[in-house]
């Protein structure tokens, strides 16, 4: 087990074939951590927003994960998050930057060498190896040292061309008659420790093709654990199953990674699976981190835009106004704000800014303040609804409004409800850089 530090990561692919040649030398990659970092301080001196040059994936990268932790990665696709993941397993080189597993830097070493175990989204089992030998894989090739158990010193091993010769030999005999090295023995009290943990032993002798997509997935976190590494790393390992599965996989998968303590960062584009799954959250969008923190952190003080509308399903509502004389003004409504928005809205006095309202706390009803609104279209799930509408006073405005119901609320397109935005519940965001706007 080990804490995880990325440290001023960048990665940029080359642009053409040229460049990739050019990309190989280390004066270049030298070149390039120099200029990359020169963009940076160039952009931060100015105010800029930073716009990723082409080729370049991710940018300024920093990120901590402690020891035991469970940190999600999650964006809309192409964001970055499967390449830093790469990054961190040594499939990847970086283009510049620092990435340290535990108190070793793991830049140039190998990925055999990082003591790093990686689930893959399409599984990657050995097709023509049982499961036995699927979970046996990893540890075969790390040559696990076997103990005697009198002593607890390492028991006299032979050489590795001899023990594969006497196995070869004596493979096509009855099992009792088979050659087992010390080794061998200790690999299979590890895979079935692990095949009895993941509820997999009655599949130990079948091959991959006759496995459930859940069972293959059990099977590669099999894999992973009987290595028994210091940092597990999870490439959207659940995209490929059913709603049904995927909710039952996840909550194996965290229970399993609160027994072994083992410290895993996890890659996901499901904001259910981030919220449900993570100690914490490092939400990224266009090769860069927007925000780190715990789930309902994330939810309640989104540090910007795209994160206030990333997490939550549905997304939240943006709507534009005005602010004046410590109200919100827009052309349907007019909305009071408690004294604690005074000064932080004080440098906004007659600017617009972006208000924020998730559907779950509008409220529905006739009462002081209510605005009409016109249902264009509803989703009933059943135990709620989700109504999507606009504003009565001005059907043609844009964006619509999506708001949360109960299931027994009556609905219909074209019925008009009345809605309120309670003054606790709203989020404000600077129509400029995005930046949320907080009261004191």
């Amino acid at each position: 087990m080990a804490q995880v530090v990325l440290k001023d990561i960048y990665k940029t692919f080359p642009s053409s074939p040229r460049e990739a040649v050019q990309a190989t030398s280390a004066d270049a990659q030298r070149e390039a951590q120099k200029n990359a970092r020169e963009d940076v301080r160039k952009d931060a001196r100015k105010g800029a927003q930073i716009d990723l040059p082409a080729g370049s994936v991710l940018r300024q990268i920093n990120l901590t994960v402690d020891d035991g932790e469970f940190m999600v990665l999650v964006g809309p696709s192409g964001c970055g998050k499967s390449t830093l993941l790469r990054l961190i397993s040594g499939l990847e080189s970086l283009t510049s930057g620092d990435i340290w597993v535990g108190d070793r830097q793991v830049n140039r070493l190998p990925p055999k060498q990082r003591d790093i175990a990686m689930v893959f989204q399409s599984y990657a089992l050995y097709p023509h190896l049982s499961v036995y030998d699927n979970l046996a894989f990893g540890l075969r090739r790390t040559r696990l040292t076997a103990t005697d158990p009198s002593t607890s010193k390492p028991a006299p091993r032979r050489p590795a061309w001899l023990e594969s010769v006497f196995t070869s030999l004596t493979r096509p005999l009855p099992h009792p008659f088979r050659y087992r090295s010390a080794t061998e023995d200790q690999i299979a009290q590890r895979v079935r420790s692990v095949a009895q943990m993941l509820q997999i032993e009655a599949l130990l002798s079948r091959l991959p093709k006759q496995l459930s997509g859940g069972q293959k997935q059990r099977v590669a976190l099999g894999r992973a654990m009987a290595r028994n590494p210091q940092v597990f790393l999870m490439d959207e390992p659940l995209s490929n199953l059913d709603a049904k599965l995927r909710t039952e996989t996840r909550a194996q998968i965290v229970n399993l990674q609160r027994q072994l303590g083992t410290t895993t960062i996890y890659v996901t584009h499901d904001q259910t699976e981030a919220m449900t799954m993570g100690d914490r959250i490092a939400v990224m969008n266009q090769g860069e981190i927007q925000q780190v923190a715990p789930p309902l952190e994330l939810y309640r003080r989104p540090a910007n835009r795209f994160v206030a509308a990333f997490i939550g399903s549905p997304p939240m509502n943006f709507l534009p106004v005005t602010v004046k004389a410590g109200q919100l003004v827009h052309p349907a409504f007019t909305l009071p704000l408690p004294s604690g928005w005074q000064q932080a809205l004080a440098p906004y006095q007659d600017q617009p800014v972006t208000l924020g309202m998730r559907p779950e706390h509008m409220t529905t009803g006739q009462q002081p303040g209510s605005v009409p609104i016109t249902v264009t279209q509803f989703e009933a799930l059943g135990s709620e609804t989700f109504v999507m509408a606009t504003f009565a006073s001005d059907p043609t405005a844009q964006p619509s409004l999506q708001i949360r119901v109960s299931a027994e609320q009556p609905v219909q397109i074209g019925s008009t409800l009345q809605v309120s935005f309670p003054a606790e519940q709203i989020h404000l965001f600077d129509t400029l850089t995005e930046i949320a706007i907080r009261p004191e």
